[in-house]
């Protein structure tokens, strides 16, 4: 067989000019071991941090929504016949007011006639359970503070001596809101100087406490009736109506009496009874 003869990389009938062209690395030459090139590693200089303190969202995490507890109170109109509360319920305020219970069954026969009175006119009268004078506004008293405001009012009050008052006169009133009316009996004017002087050293314990006094024309009376909204006006034009069949229930004296020998401070859910002389 022939060898074939496939010549080096180089012809040797190229010129000499040519010769320049062949590969003379010596790393290529006979006898020599390849070495590989060397590898060039570029190393990027990272940029300076900036130091920062870590925010509270990294530490604590994503605020979470309030939830609401057993001892929050959610205030619903629904479960109050639609009243709406004056002022915000807040844990360590206690609603506070100083009153003069009036239980008197001619009051309760009076609620059952002036509403069967009113039925054209208004379906949706309530009537007051606890039957009361307010001697204060209702106030609001830090828990802290409920023992000393007691005691103050116990000192002031507890040396009155007890008396009887009439009430013959019907009024309607609505709340400072406007939100409720109300249908009243007031006192009668031969006993306002003696409700005036209670009212005096009610307010008298509600300046040492910096809590807002009653009003500076007071009228003193009992609400036996209530309804959702202002309806004074309504009210008045068929008032005339109503006196009439609350005298019959009255009978001959169109009046009645009460006698008041206690007065009653109710702070939230506790209520404090001061006896008079």
């Amino acid at each position: 067989m022939a060898l074939v003869n496939y010549g080096s990389s180089c012809s040797s009938d190229d010129s000499n000019d040519e010769s320049d062209k062949c590969d003379t690395n010596p790393a290529l030459l006979p006898g020599k071991i390849a070495e590989p090139p060397p590898i060039v590693t570029r190393i990027r200089a990272r940029p300076a941090l900036k130091r920062t303190l870590p925010d509270a969202l990294s530490l604590l995490g994503a605020k979470r929504a309030a939830l609401t507890t057993s001892e929050d109170h959610l205030d619903d109109p629904a479960e109050h016949d639609g009243r709406v509360r004056s002022f915000k319920h807040e844990r360590g305020n206690w609603a506070t007011y100083v009153y003069i219970a009036a239980h008197s069954e001619q009051l309760e026969d009076v609620q059952e006639v002036s509403k069967e009175a009113l039925a054209d006119v208004l379906h949706d009268l309530h009537t007051i359970e606890d039957l009361h004078i307010s001697l204060s506004r209702t106030v609001v008293l830090q828990y802290h503070h409920i023992d000393s405001f007691v005691e103050s009012l116990r000192n002031k009050l507890e040396v009155t001596a007890s008396f009887s008052i009439s009430l013959s006169r019907l009024h309607i009133y609505t709340n400072e809101e406007r939100t409720r009316t109300f249908i009243a009996f007031k006192v009668d004017e031969m006993h306002f100087d003696k409700m005036h002087q209670l009212m005096t050293k009610v307010d008298g314990v509600m300046t040492e406490y910096r809590l807002q006094r009653f009003y500076e024309d007071p009228s003193f009376h009992i609400s036996f009736l209530w309804c959702l909204g202002d309806k004074v006006s309504v009210l008045n034009e068929n008032l005339d109506t109503l006196k009439s069949a609350i005298n019959v229930s009255l009978g001959e004296s169109k009046a009645f009496s009460l006698f008041i020998q206690e007065i009653i401070c109710k702070s939230g859910n506790k209520e404090f009874v001061f006896k008079l002389k």
